[in-house]
């Protein structure tokens, strides 16, 4: 199952990558998501995501784990 990426988490998910000037690679290691998700995502705009990225990637939009 899929989930997608509400604006508000995309924002948040920005934020946070920018506010500590972190890289995707740095992002990944931190959330354990690939890189290659995470490109798709801030590089292409695609919003759906599985449910335990989606899980990974609230948990570092949120809390910044």
């Amino acid at each position: 199952m899929s989930k997608e990426i509400s604006d508000k988490m995309a924002n948040r998910l920005w934020t946070a990558r920018h506010k500590n000037n972190l890289t995707l690679g740095q992002v990944a290691r931190k959330t354990g998501v690939s890189r290659t998700q995470l490109n798709r995502f801030f590089g292409e705009g695609r919003r759906n995501v599985s449910d335990t990225t989606y899980q990974k990637l609230w948990r570092f939009a949120y809390y910044g784990d």
